[in-house]
């Protein structure tokens, strides 16, 4: 407690900036909120920047730089959705006053039918490929940075980072189950920056998994609502 209390008084403008828009980015993904992708863009630049230059944390620090290109992703993904479904529901205001179904005007290939992705469960082929990937990638990052660099918690940290680049697609593509894979990398973050005296940063991600647990539950509801 009196390292987290002396980490809080030393943590500077950086520090802050950095964990405050990823706990914005974090809760803003679990409402489903196209905005959390501005808060991500900003805390992963900067956490980049505390991972290669503070924390010695090499695959973290590479592992921002990827969350910075996937923020626009899931700004361009995310808000192209949410286009679509409102042109949808328009439409099917359009076709009610018409006393026509849209499955009337589909069938005669009128309007081009659009797949319009929505938070779905995983398959089991998707999980067996996210731990294959997660193992994979992780494996080989550890080699890697273990030839190239001086890295701390060298094991731990690659696989965390490459399940995370796994699971950020998951998100980006609204698998439910991503939040579960969050709760579990976060809970190893938990014990990585504990190991390297990050007792802040730490505490940001067990906050991290209980907005995670919330974002599961949030997630579900709108599965089953919807079905």
């Amino acid at each position: 407690m009196a390292e987290l209390y002396n980490q809080i008084l030393a943590a500077g403008p950086l520090d802050w900036l950095a964990l405050l828009t990823s706990l914005a980015y974090v809760w803003l993904a679990a409402r489903d909120n196209n905005w959390c992708w501005l808060f991500a863009a900003i805390s992963t630049a900067v956490w980049a920047w505390q991972s290669f230059f503070v924390y010695q944390l090499i695959s973290d620090g590479f592992l921002q730089l990827f969350y910075l290109a996937m923020a626009g992703v899931g700004i361009w993904r995310w808000s192209g959705q949410r286009k679509m479904r409102r042109r949808e529901r328009g439409s099917d205001v359009g076709f009610a006053e018409q006393g026509l179904g849209r499955e009337d005007l589909l069938d005669d290939g009128m309007i081009a039918q659009t797949d319009v992705p929505s938070i779905r469960s995983m398959t089991g082929r998707e999980h067996a490929y996210t731990l294959l990937f997660g193992l994979l990638v992780g494996g080989a990052m550890y080699f890697l940075i273990s030839a190239s660099f001086t890295s701390a918690a060298t094991l731990p940290d690659a696989l965390t980072t490459a399940f995370s680049i796994a699971t950020t697609f998951l998100l980006v593509w609204r698998r439910l189950e991503n939040w579960l894979y969050w709760v579990v990398i976060d809970a190893v973050y938990v014990w990585i920056y504990l190991s390297n005296g990050a007792v802040l940063f730490a505490l940001m991600m067990i906050i991290n998994i209980g907005m995670a647990i919330y974002g599961y539950f949030n997630w579900r509801t709108t599965v089953l609502n919807r079905d």
